[in-house]
């Protein structure tokens, strides 16, 4: 989060001068104590957010390509003057189990040219296609899939914010940084 704060800091100032940096720095540091002490941010969820970044970059990049294709196809229903519009309401679920994952399903959706969602009641969808060919994938598609294997990654990693259990796995890179740094702070070298 300090990161993010002294970022917006630069960019909302516009240029980039040692004047500006050293302000940065103490502006950011101060945000983020506030947002420690009295927002629940720590230094534990900082990392937890960090873990999950890859993987978020991966789904957006995957929502984006969804949506490219959609307005293809819908671009070409409303070129054609032949086409008739059939358009239906689907019932599904998605076996997601995250209430998170299905808010991110629905917002997919949604946000894809020629589909919303209309209603979401537990892990039942009900979701107004604009024509019979879009109804195809909406139960096991790509959004589906990608955020089931989110779901399970989860599952096998260590979630540092609610403290569950992590399986003994060699670890590398920033999960080997994360747990010194966790070890650290249970230690008391690092107030969080």
């Amino acid at each position: 989060m300090f990161i993010v704060y002294f970022a917006l800091w630069v960019i909302l100032n516009g240029k980039w001068t040692t004047e500006i940096g050293i302000f940065g720095v103490i502006f950011a540091a101060a945000l983020y104590a506030f947002s420690c002490r009295f927002m629940g941010y720590g230094f534990k969820k900082d990392l937890h957010y960090l873990r999950r970044l890859p993987t978020t970059i991966c789904y957006g990049a995957t929502l984006l390509a969804e949506i490219f294709k959609a307005n293809i196809t819908v671009i070409r229903m409303i070129l054609d003057r032949n086409f008739e519009p059939k358009p239906q309401l689907v019932h599904f679920e998605s076996g997601l189990v995250e209430l998170r994952h299905r808010v991110v399903l629905a917002d997919s959706i949604t946000l894809t040219p020629g589909t919303i969602t209309c209603q979401l009641e537990g892990d039942h969808y009900l979701v107004h296609c604009l024509d019979a060919a879009m109804v195809d994938g909406l139960d096991n598609g790509v959004f589906v899939e990608k955020l089931s294997q989110m779901e399970q990654k989860q599952e096998f990693m260590a979630d540092s914010v609610t403290g569950e259990v992590q399986p003994d796995v060699p670890l590398c890179g920033w999960a080997q940084v994360e747990r010194t740094l966790t070890d650290w702070i249970e230690r008391g070298r690092i107030r969080n």
